[in-house]
This record gives structure tokens, C-alpha cells and sequence, in this order.
């Protein structure tokens, strides 16, 4: 009887006596190299001058049509000027959206005659049980420059 318990109790402090290795994240466990972590709203805003002349329904219609070319439009508000876009898997890995990242668009005429549109990126990256919350900066740039070119004031 003695045997099986000293081999139990052997095997029980060698694995004891091995040292911890911890585990280190693969590349596909990290956010995407644009997600910035931040909750500052000025870092993920850009400030748009919109062109003179553009009447309120045009300037929406001209927001969301550039939007909906790369997004899915999810919320217009046409008496408020905003938009927002639905939550959208900005991640693909091995043929397969990551549904641990994700990003989204809110765009705002500002004004009384919405003569600037604010534009707000917001991502989230999963970890376990909670959210990293920041923003996308290849996104924002990249939608900032199609709205300029848009609706921003002609050189």
C-alpha cells in the first residue's frame, strides 16, 4: 500500500519542481497595428469644413452614399445630420472575420447650417470577458479623406 502513495507523492513534487513558462501571445491574439487604446474623444475626432452651397438633404445623401461604399449604414438621423454605421468586423485571419475586433463610424454635422461634420471612429478589441475600447487610425484617416474629397470645400 505504502508503494502507490510514495509514487503519487513523488510524482506530485517533481511536477512541482518544474519551472513556470508562461505563454506568450501570438501575433493573432493582438489587435490590429491600427487599433489605438483611448478613450480621449479628440484623438478619434476629425473635423470636416463642408463646402458652401450644399443643401442639407444633399449633404446627407452625399455622407451616406460615401459611407455605404466600405460600411453598412445602421442609424440616419436626417433633421439631427448623423449617421452612424453598424459594428463591422475590421479583422479577417485565415479566411475568417475576428469577431474580437471591431469598429464602427459616427459622423455629425455641426452647425446651423452644418457647415462642418464631425467625424468619430470608435473600435473595441476583446480580451477575455472585457473590451479594450480606442479607435482605428488607418480607419479614420482613411474615411476622413473620402469625406473631405466629398464634401469638403473645393481648392
Amino acid at each position: 500500500m505504502r508503494r502507490p502513495f510514495l509514487a503519487l507523492a513523488l510524482a506530485l513534487s517533481a511536477c512541482r519542481s518544474l519551472p513556470f513558462v508562461p505563454r506568450h501571445e501570438s501575433e493573432d491574439a493582438k489587435p490590429p497595428a491600427s487599433f489605438v487604446r483611448s478613450t480621449a474623444d479628440v484623438r478619434a475626432t476629425r473635423m470636416i469644413e463642408v463646402r458652401e452651397g450644399l443643401a442639407r438633404p444633399q449633404a446627407l445623401r452625399i455622407l451616406t452614399d460615401a459611407l455605404s461604399e466600405r460600411f453598412v449604414v445602421e442609424v440616419t438621423d436626417p433633421r439631427a445630420g448623423f449617421v452612424m454605421t453598424a459594428w463591422q468586423s475590421g479583422v479577417v485571419r485565415d479566411g475568417v472575420p475576428d469577431l474580437r475586433y471591431r469598429t464602427r463610424l459616427i459622423a455629425r454635422f455641426m452647425g446651423e447650417n452644418w457647415n462642418a461634420l464631425q467625424l468619430r471612429d470608435e473600435a473595441n478589441w476583446a480580451r477575455g470577458d472585457e473590451w479594450d475600447i480606442g479607435y482605428d487610425a488607418a480607419q479614420l484617416d482613411t474615411a476622413a479623406t473620402l469625406l473631405r474629397q466629398r464634401l469638403g470645400k473645393q481648392p
